[in-house]
């Protein structure tokens, strides 16, 4: 099986930054692009309906957030000078998005932290990284 489409969903957290690093070290070996994607996720519930003024204003800092901070994801790609796309999409679902970018873009290969920023550590798998192991149509790697 060729590899030539990574997919890396980043949180922040420990375990997706280490997944970055592996998924940059098979990148390397298989002369493929990473595509790099972070779901800010909006909650249907509480206050999310109270005002949408706040709720734009929310999203658009979460937004800058993570555009800051996928931005220094592009260095180590470009000084291993591979291709790397960041993606940022509002979700009401993390796992769903993974699946729906991953089949859309035709992943060869997604390699996710095994825990996220809302993982507990008490559990063996974080929920959203068991959902995509289990609805991927292409191989997962779960990195610990």
């Amino acid at each position: 099986m060729a590899i030539t489409k990574i997919l890396v969903p980043v949180d922040g957290s420990t375990y997706s930054l280490k997944a970055f690093r592996i998924a940059l070290d098979i990148a390397k070996n298989n002369n493929a692009k990473i595509n790099v994607l972070t779901c800010l996720e909006k909650e249907d519930v509480g206050a999310w309906y109270i005002d949408k003024r706040t709720n734009k204003k929310i999203m658009n800092d979460a937004k800058k957030f993570a555009k800051d901070f996928l931005s220094k994801l592009e260095k180590p790609a470009k000084d291993a000078n591979i291709p790397i796309s960041l993606n940022i999409l509002e979700t009401k679902s993390v796992s769903n998005q993974i699946i729906t970018f991953s089949n859309s873009n035709k992943i060869d290969l997604i390699v996710i932290g095994s825990h996220g920023r809302g993982g507990f550590n008490k559990f063996l798998l974080g929920s959203v990284s068991n959902k995509v192991s289990q609805m991927a149509k292409c191989p997962v790697m779960i990195v610990k």
